[in-house]
C-alpha cells in the first residue's frame, strides 16, 4: 500500500495548509516525506508548515525546511515578475491573451507564492499566433515545441505554452471535449488591455476537464485536487452550481465530479457544493493510491506501456499488445487532425502525416522506443486493474 507514513502526513499538511490547521508531528521518515513532496510540488507547503508549527526536537531538519519554504517563495516572485513583463509586452503589441489554470488559481492559495507551476499557460486568437512567436523569439526564448494548437518556449527557469485550443484531445469517449472548449472565448472578460480570464463557472469546469485529460494520460497529483478544494473555499456560493451541475451532465462527468469531490470533502476537509451519492471508501482509498504513488503528473514509477494499453483498448477486460503497438506506431487520422490541421477532411493524406511524425517527434525515438517495450512486457492483469479504477471513477 502506497499510503503509508509519509503519504498520511503530507496529506495532513496539505489539509492544514488549506484549512489553517496545525497538521501535528510527524515521526516518519523526513527524507522519504520530501522526496514524496517534491514529487507533487509541494515541498514549499511542507516547509511553510514545519516553520508554522515547529518540532523543536529537530533543528536540523527544521532549519532545512525554512529554506524550502523560502525557496519556494523566491523562485516564484522572480517568475512572477517575468510574467507580469511578458503581459505587458503581449499588451503593447495588442495580442488578445487569456490566462488560466495555475497562475489564476495561485492567488486562491493561503499563500500565493506556494502555488508552483512548471509551465505558464495562455490562450491566444489563431491569427496572433505569428505576432506572439515573433514577441517570444525577440525576448530570447527557445521554441521547445510547434504543434499548431501549442508552441511553447523555454528560458532560463522560465517556460510557457501559448495556446489557439485548450482540449486537443477527449478525456473519454463520452463526449465531444474538443468541441465544447472550442468556445472558450465566450466564457471569458477582459480584465486590463488585452488580457482576459475565465469566468469563475467555466474555468472549473475546465479545471476539472483538465485533471481528467491528465488522469486519461498518465495521472494527476494531489496539488490538482488541492486546486479544486482552494477554488470551492474561495468562491463557495458565489459559483452557480446549478448551471455547473448542468454543464457537468453535458460532459458526462456526473460520477467522475462525485468521486473528484468526495475526494476533497475526505482529504482537504472542503464540504462538496452539491448533493452527493455515497462513495464507496475502498475505491477513495485506491484513487488516493494511484494520485500519490503518480507525482504531479502521474508519471512517476508508472511504465508508459502500462497507460498507453489502457488508453488504447476501451473493453474493460481486453488488452491486445500488437494492436495497441501498431496503433501507437501508424494512428489514425481522426486522433492525428487536432495537430496536423491539413488532414481535416482530407483524410487520405494520413501517410504523409506518419512521416511527418516520425520526423517531428525525432527528438523522443528514444522514448517512443522505451514505450515499445513497456507495452510487450506490461503486466495484463495491471491493465486490466487499471482499466476497472478508471471505470470505477466515472471515466
Amino acid at each position: 500500500m502506497f499510503v503509508n507514513e509519509e503519504a498520511t502526513y503530507l496529506l495532513k499538511v496539505l489539509k492544514g495548509f488549506v484549512l489553517g490547521e496545525n497538521p501535528g508531528s510527524f515521526h516518519g521518515d523526513w527524507k522519504k516525506l520530501v522526496e514524496l513532496a517534491n514529487i507533487h510540488s509541494v515541498t514549499g507547503i511542507l516547509g511553510c508548515s514545519v516553520m508554522n508549527y515547529p518540532d523543536e526536537s529537530n533543528a536540523q531538519v527544521a532549519d532545512f525546511m525554512r529554506k524550502q519554504c523560502f525557496k519556494t517563495i523566491a523562485q516564484f516572485s522572480q517568475r512572477s515578475a517575468n510574467m507580469k513583463e511578458l503581459i505587458r509586452q503581449m499588451n503593447d503589441r495588442g495580442i488578445d491573451h487569456l490566462i488560466f489554470k495555475g497562475y489564476i488559481v495561485k492567488d486562491y492559495y493561503p499563500i500565493p507564492e506556494l502555488r508552483t507551476f512548471g509551465d505558464i499557460d495562455f490562450l491566444i486568437h489563431s491569427k496572433d499566433r505569428q505576432k506572439s512567436d515573433e514577441l517570444m523569439m525577440q525576448q530570447e526564448f527557445e521554441r521547445k515545441t510547434e504543434w499548431e494548437p501549442v508552441y511553447s518556449y523555454r528560458r532560463g527557469s522560465e517556460y510557457y505554452e501559448i495556446h489557439t485550443d485548450v482540449m486537443e484531445v477527449n478525456v473519454s469517449d463520452k463526449a465531444d471535449y474538443i468541441s465544447y472548449f472550442q468556445n472558450i472565448w465566450e466564457h471569458a472578460y477582459l480584465t486590463n488591455g488585452h488580457t482576459w480570464e475565465l469566468s469563475p463557472e467555466f474555468h472549473f469546469l475546465y479545471l476539472l476537464t483538465h485533471i481528467a485529460k491528465h488522469i486519461n494520460g498518465s495521472g494527476a497529483g494531489i496539488r490538482m485536487y488541492m486546486d479544486i478544494a482552494l477554488f470551492i473555499k474561495h468562491f463557495g456560493e458565489e459559483l452557480d452550481w446549478i448551471y455547473i451541475q448542468k454543464e457537468l451532465k453535458k460532459l458526462s462527468f456526473i460520477d467522475f465530479a462525485n468521486v473528484v469531490f468526495s475526494f476533497v470533502q475526505k482529504y482537504f476537509g472542503i464540504d462538496s457544493p452539491i448533493e452527493l451519492r455515497k462513495v464507496d471508501e475502498q475505491l477513495l482509498e485506491n484513487f488516493l493510491e494511484f494520485t500519490m504513488a503518480g507525482g504531479v503528473f502521474g508519471y512517476i514509477g508508472r511504465d508508459s506501456g502500462l497507460i498507453t494499453l489502457k488508453k488504447q483498448e476501451k473493453n474493460e477486460e481486453s488488452v491486445h499488445r500488437l494492436r495497441t503497438f501498431t496503433k501507437r506506431l501508424f494512428p489514425n487520422a481522426e486522433s492525428m487532425e487536432s495537430r496536423y490541421t491539413y488532414l481535416q477532411g482530407r483524410h487520405w493524406l494520413i501517410p504523409f502525416a506518419w512521416i511527418h511524425r516520425f520526423f517531428k517527434t525525432r527528438d523522443t525515438w528514444n522514448y517512443h522506443a522505451k514505450e515499445a517495450q513497456s507495452i510487450m512486457k506490461t503486466d495484463v492483469q495491471e491493465v486490466v486493474k487499471l482499466k476497472r479504477l478508471y471505470k470505477e471513477i466515472g471515466l
